[in-house]
């Protein structure tokens, strides 16, 4: 199997399953340093340990993001979806109206960074224990 083929099936299943813990663990073994989620269009960009990268296309429609960043609105948005009361569609759109452009997961310090349009950062969360 391809490289990017694994990948799309990981973050396929960890948005379904939502074991981010088995995720974090494969990101590692395959020496996945970082990814960003760009939230507007679903689209990913991988970072390897090696600065290579590998581009993931969405094919979901695109979600309109709100310009003012609200660091309120993007903790309740995480803490909803990692308790289990959102899916990940449902996050991807709390987090748009709470004007989230991206997330960045650093998977070495095992923490996820939630950014707006204007490059603010609006919220930090480790991974193991979200929010």
């Amino acid at each position: 199997m391809e490289f990017s083929e694994m990948l799309c099936g990981l973050f396929e299943q960890v948005r379904c399953k939502s074991d981010f813990l088995q995720f974090l663990t494969e990101l590692k073994q395959n020496n996945i340093s970082y990814y960003i989620y760009f939230v507007a269009t679903g689209n990913v960009k991988i970072v390897t340990t090696t600065d290579s990268y590998v581009a993931m296309k969405s094919h979901r429609s695109l979600i309109k993001v709100s310009a003012g960043g609200s660091s309120c609105l993007t903790k309740i948005a995480a803490r909803r979806h990692f308790t289990g009361i959102t899916h990940f569609d449902q996050y991807c759109r709390e987090l748009a109206r709470a004007g989230v452009f991206k997330w960045v997961v650093d998977v070495e310090e095992v923490s996820r960074h939630y950014w707006s349009k204007d490059n603010q950062l609006l919220h930090t969360e480790n991974i193991i224990s979200p929010t």
